[in-house]
């Protein structure tokens, strides 16, 4: 039922991004960080188990998050189902050009470069995991695949587009 990108292949596994939106959830009602976040549980939990076959495929991965913005401090998790960060998609932290393999998925890459990728229908705003603009904020992506960085996260749902890793193995 959802069209994904495939971003990587890498060691027998491949780095999925939906291509829409599956939906609309709040990405928390009073934190910005990834790991404390209502949207985390809910993708790594009842829409994971809600699939029938990524549930079985997803694998385990370990992401890094910065903790705030202008933070110097770094948030591990790991996630089966995750929201893709601002340098995977711009190559930037904050609207700042960053070099910080932490801020990336996968390596030291911009790993969505087409624009037309970022790109998409069924709704005005995609969140990312990426603290944004001040305490409180997160990064999010318009319809048109333009970086916003200023949306709080107790105004509303926006449009949620997990990533994940999924094992190539039968």
């Amino acid at each position: 039922e959802i069209e994904w990108y495939v971003l990587v292949k890498d060691n027998g596994k491949a780095l999925l991004w939906s291509k829409e939106i599956i939906g609309t959830q709040q990405f928390d009602t009073s934190s910005n960080i990834w790991r404390d976040s209502s949207l985390r549980t809910y993708l790594n939990g009842d829409w994971l188990e809600s699939t029938t076959v990524l549930k079985e495929k997803a694998v385990e991965t370990d992401i890094t998050t910065r903790s705030q913005i202008n933070a110097t401090d770094w948030i591990t998790t790991s996630d089966k189902v995750f929201l893709l960060s601002e340098a995977d998609l711009f190559g930037t932290f904050d609207r700042t050009t960053t070099t910080d393999t932490r801020d990336y998925t996968y390596g030291n890459s911009i790993i969505v470069p087409d624009e037309n990728m970022r790109k998409f229908t069924g709704g005005s705003y995609v969140w990312l995991r990426s603290p944004s603009y001040a305490v409180g904020r997160v990064a999010y992506v318009t319809t048109s695949g333009a970086l916003v960085s200023n949306y709080s996260i107790v105004m509303g749902a926006l449009g949620v587009r997990p990533a994940l890793w999924v094992s190539l193995a039968s």
